[in-house]
């Protein structure tokens, strides 16, 4: 009961383009690492588009089936090592997405990625209210230090 609770609060999955989409984990991300997808270190990709359809194609089909494409050199690599099974797999399954939904794809991995990397601190069941008072007290104190002004 507790995991579909968890899953209502803060769910694991989203729907972007039509698509079920598993958020970004350190497995999942480790993944597009092995597929050489520039764009998760923020890096410039020859292939955008298909980097696009791939991270996406890693965070919504079977972990078990991508890792298999991902390491199944029988067709090769591509120059940059990738496994010609993965780029195959992947542009069989971009065929059954809407075009459409490629562009709200696209501006959602962004956002994605900035979730994924953020850090998510939460209280302690042994932090005193004291502690969390004064930590919010610091935070608005800094955030009024920031603030123009007047001259």
């Amino acid at each position: 009961m507790s995991s579909e609770l968890d899953e209502l609060l803060a769910p694991n999955h989203i729907n972007v383009g039509g698509v079920k989409v598993r958020k970004p984990t350190a497995g999942t991300l480790s993944l597009c690492d092995f597929a050489k997808l520039k764009m998760i270190n923020g890096s410039f990709s020859e292939v955008p588009f298909f980097e696009a359809i791939a991270f996406f194609y890693i965070h919504s089909q079977p972990l078990s089936e991508v890792r298999g494409k991902l390491f199944d050199s029988s067709l090769g690599l591509t120059e940059n090592g990738c496994s010609l099974s993965f780029v195959n797999a992947v542009t069989d399954w971009a065929d059954s997405v809407e075009l459409g939904a490629v562009t709200e794809m696209g501006d959602t991995i962004g956002k994605l990625l900035t979730e994924a990397m953020s850090p998510k601190v939460e209280p302690s069941e042994e932090s005193s209210e004291a502690e969390i008072s004064a930590v919010v007290a610091k935070d608005a104190s800094d955030a009024k230090k920031k603030e123009p002004q007047p001259s």
